[in-house]
């Protein structure tokens, strides 16, 4: 998204996304002059208080301010939504309580998501681990059959080249050995 002050934002990886065929090369060229990459805000607790402060210094000047309940309700948050999701979450305090001291009741949050972020378990780690294999196996088979071909093994996983070339190189990096020398 283009900001007028000529910035722009995502919580996404556009290199990873350029790599996969998902998004314009020439306009993540244009994007990348001078990338920032900062952690989410879920990753950032010591932040949630202060920004939540700063946005509701923006909205409300003076007249408002959080309760110790507030600021703890605040940070036990996963903030899946980062800094724009507080700052709306701040705003709709603000104009529900109008004026005074925000308690932990003045702060609407989606109560399912009101813990922090969940860990992955065994059973999500095995799940991701069974699929990494599987694709791999696919990937090999595809090489295999094609002769070492990317383009006819592309065309065969139904994914584009330049996926496929993403794909590879994670598996190389991986240790992986890659059946055929062609890179047509």
């Amino acid at each position: 998204m283009r900001s007028p002050n000529g910035c722009a934002t995502t919580n996404r990886d556009l290199r990873e996304h350029v790599d996969a065929g998902h998004f314009r090369e020439d306009l993540f060229y244009r994007l990348n002059v001078f990338p920032i990459t900062l952690p989410s805000l879920a990753e950032r607790p010591a932040d949630i208080v202060p920004l939540a402060l700063h946005c509701l210094a923006r909205c409300a000047g003076s007249d408002l301010s959080l309760s110790a309940a507030a600021q703890a309700k605040l940070r036990h948050y996963g903030w899946p939504g980062n800094v724009r999701e507080l700052d709306n979450v701040v705003q709709r305090a603000v104009i529900l309580r109008g004026n005074g001291h925000l308690e932990a009741d003045d702060i609407a949050i989606d109560a399912t998501l009101a813990t922090a972020p969940a860990q992955r378990t065994p059973v999500d780690q095995a799940l991701q681990d069974d699929l990494r294999c599987k694709e791999k196996e696919l990937i090999l088979a595809a090489l295999e059959s094609g002769r070492g071909t990317r383009k006819e093994a592309a065309q065969r996983l139904g994914i584009s080249p330049r996926t496929l070339r993403y794909k590879i190189a994670k598996l190389r990096d991986a240790g992986v050995a890659i059946p055929g020398g062609s890179v047509a």
